[in-house]
C-alpha cells in the first residue's frame, strides 16, 4: 500500500478532503499534516517527523496548501525548504516545489509566459512612480496586484486620474514595486481552467458579482460550466508547462482580440469545478501521483 502525503493548512477543506477520500479509493493510505507542524532534526543524521510520522515512510506528498502570508518570511522559507528536502531525499512532491514558487511569484510566471510566446496581457514591474504614471497614461486602464498574492486580495483597478496616482503612492510604499497589468476589456467574468499532467480536466467561468470586476470565488465570484475549446487547453497546458507544475488553476481572460493568460495557481482549489461541473479533479492529481510512485 502506497503511503501518500497530503500537505494542507486547514485539514476541512473542501480539497484537502477530497484529496483523502481520492487517495482512499485509489488504494493508498493518506496521511495529512501542516507543514508548519513539521520538525527537522539533524542529530546525527537527519530526520523529518511530525509528531509519531517519519516521513522517510511516504511514497509521496500532494502539496494542497503551504500556508503563509502577511510577516510569516520565515516560516514560508522553512515550509519550502522542508518541501525541498523530502524531494531530495526521493519523495515524490506534486506540485515540486518550484513550481509552485513560480507560479505563486507574479513576475516570473509572466516573464515565462512572454518568453515562451504564450499570449498574456501586456505588464510592467517597476519602483520609478513616473514610469509607472506614464505607463498608465499610455494605457488608460491597468490593474495593480502584489507579487506574491492570493484569493484576489489588494487587486486594484486604475485609470489616469489623481486619486489612482495616490493609490500608486501607497501601493509603491507598502509594497517597494509595482506590478502593472494592462485592464482588459471583458465579458464580466474569466476562466478558471484546470490541467493534470499535460491534459486539461475541465474548465469553468467566474462570474464576478454585480457591480464588480474581481472574479475570485473568494471573493463572491460565481462558478459556472465553460465549454472547452482547443484556445483554452492550448493556452493553459502552456501555462502550466512554463511553471512547471504537475496541477494546475489556470485563469484566463477573454479579450477583443482572443484568450490571454492572467496567472497560474499552482496550489488550487477543486470546489468551484466540482460544483458548477461535476468534476473532481483530485482523482485525475491522485491518478497521476499513484502512476508515478508505482514506477
Amino acid at each position: 500500500m502506497k503511503h501518500i502525503g497530503i500537505a494542507v493548512t486547514d485539514s476541512q477543506d473542501w480539497t484537502a478532503r477530497a484529496l483523502y477520500e481520492a487517495v482512499t479509493r485509489a488504494g493508498g493510505s493518506p496521511f495529512v499534516f501542516r507543514l508548519h507542524d513539521v520538525t527537522t532534526r539533524m542529530l546525527g543524521e537527519t530526520e523529518l517527523v511530525a509528531g509519531d510520522m517519519d516521513f522517510r515512510s511516504l511514497d509521496a506528498v500532494i502539496v494542497r496548501d503551504v500556508g503563509g502570508g502577511g510577516d510569516d518570511t520565515e516560516g514560508m522559507s522553512y515550509r519550502f525548504d522542508v518541501l525541498c528536502n523530502l524531494d531530495e531525499q526521493g519523495i515524490k512532491i506534486v506540485n515540486p516545489p518550484l513550481a509552485i514558487q513560480t507560479a505563486a511569484n507574479k513576475h516570473m510566471s509572466s516573464y515565462l509566459f512572454k518568453q515562451q510566446g504564450l499570449s498574456t496581457p501586456d505588464t510592467i514591474l517597476t519602483s520609478d512612480f513616473d514610469t509607472a504614471v506614464n505607463v498608465l497614461r499610455e494605457w488608460g486602464r491597468a490593474v495593480i496586484k502584489p507579487i506574491f498574492g492570493f484569493k484576489g486580495l489588494d487587486i486594484h483597478c486604475v485609470v489616469d486620474d489623481e486619486s489612482s496616482k495616490i493609490r500608486l503612492i501607497k501601493h509603491l510604499e507598502r509594497r517597494g514595486v509595482l506590478y502593472l497589468q494592462q485592464y482588459i476589456p471583458n465579458p464580466g467574468r474569466d476562466i478558471r481552467v484546470f490541467v493534470v499532467d499535460g491534459q486539461v480536466s475541465g474548465a469553468i467561468y467566474r462570474n464576478a458579482l454585480p457591480g464588480s470586476w474581481i472574479n475570485n470565488l473568494s471573493q463572491g465570484g460565481a462558478p459556472r460550466h465553460c465549454p472547452l475549446s482547443p484556445e483554452i487547453e492550448e493556452l493553459a497546458c502552456g501555462a502550466a508547462r512554463a511553471v512547471g507544475a504537475v496541477y494546475a488553476g489556470v485563469d484566463l481572460i477573454e479579450g477583443e482580440e482572443g484568450l490571454s493568460i492572467l496567472e497560474v495557481n499552482g496550489t488550487p482549489s477543486g470546489r468551484g469545478i466540482f460544483e458548477a461541473c461535476d468534476i473532481d479533479v483530485t482523482v485525475d492529481i491522485v491518478r497521476y501521483v499513484m502512476g508515478e510512485v508505482d514506477g
